[in-house]
């Protein structure tokens, strides 16, 4: 911010930092409660469910291509009566595309792990505490 210029009241020349006093620090899991625990369990888990259908959603159109490559590369092959070498690039590109597309959907990504990581995390601190 440049300048912060309020009827001439507040003047503000240089860095304006605004602390809102919220109490929202971050807590290891160890520090926290086996009931803070047992809440943040489901939390992280809607958090890979939902990854994971954004990766679907986002990667939707990657499947649309694959199968329209195939069905291209059938029809090609149906209209010439016979396989040649442009119904078989068509071929091998949707198997291609498809399978990277399954292969990105089926992993998962940074965020799910860290995810998973947590879930784990938590899991063995409620084991460790007794408390499932």
């Amino acid at each position: 911010m440049q300048d912060f210029n309020n009827s001439g009241q507040i003047n503000v020349q240089g860095d304006f930092n605004v602390t809102d006093n919220s109490h929202n620090q971050h807590k290891l899991l160890i520090y926290c409660s086996n009931e803070e625990l047992l809440e943040e369990r489901p939390f992280r888990q809607e958090n890979i469910r939902l990854e994971q259908a954004r990766k679907i959603k986002r990667l939707r159109p990657l499947y649309v291509l694959c199968v329209l490559l195939f069905a291209s590369a059938a029809a090609w092959a149906t209209i010439n009566g016979k396989a040649d070498l442009a119904s078989f690039l068509m071929g091998a590109g949707g198997l291609f595309v498809g399978f990277q597309t399954l292969k990105a959907t089926i992993e998962p990504n940074g965020f799910q792990i860290d995810e998973q990581n947590a879930v784990n995390e938590i899991n063995k601190l409620l084991k460790q505490r007794r408390a499932e």
